[in-house]
């Protein structure tokens, strides 16, 4: 087990959702994600971490546990905002109410448009200025803060778990698509 891989994962999405669920602001949000990225690299996000397992550039050991610790730091993050904020009881999850077609559609095109970027500039300013993009279009970029609110708010319903888990899939579905499409039609940069 790499240590270091696993902490950069872990305080990755712990800054990341910290930001994006704290301020609720989709610039901070992005600019964290971009700043994360270049200063310690890894993928922070969940979807890429399905994408590279399933399309085989991580074994399903490493990539677990990338999972799991991008999961702990969007559990911790809320953790930290819902205590910050328990005392005036302004926190709730907003959360996913279901998975309509409309959200699958969502985080499966930005899955794919991140990944896209992601794969071709390396991970980067890039990634975080199109992740603010696609926040301010409705998507949700990490499902990693979604479980967190879940478990925090202890609002694990059917409805939930499957508008989370399936976003999340969605959007490693698109990310996979872009992994695939990039090597078959787009090739190699030059």
């Amino acid at each position: 087990m790499d240590n270091k891989r696993a902490l950069t994962e872990l305080v990755g999405s712990l800054a990341v959702v910290y930001f994006a669920v704290g301020t609720g602001d989709a610039m901070a949000t992005g600019l964290v994600l971009a700043v994360f990225m270049i200063a310690m690299g890894g993928t922070i996000l969940p979807m890429f971490t399905l994408a590279k397992m399933a399309s085989g550039r991580d074994e399903i050991e490493d990539g677990a546990m990338d999972f799991l610790m991008q999961i702990l730091g969007g559990v911790l993050a809320y953790s930290f905002v819902w205590w910050q904020t328990s005392a005036t009881g302004d926190m709730t999850w907003a959360g996913v109410a279901e998975l309509d077609p409309n959200t699958a559609i969502a985080s499966l095109f930005a899955g794919f448009l991140m990944m896209m970027v992601y794969d071709r500039r390396g991970g980067g300013w890039e990634v975080g200025i199109l992740a603010w993009m696609c926040m301010l279009g409705g998507a949700t970029i990490s499902g990693a803060g979604d479980v967190g609110g879940m478990l925090v708010d202890s609002a694990w319903t059917g409805a939930n778990i499957l508008g989370v888990f399936g976003g999340m899939v969605c959007a490693g579905l698109g990310a996979y698509l872009a992994i695939m499409f990039g090597e078959s039609v787009l090739g190699e940069e030059e």
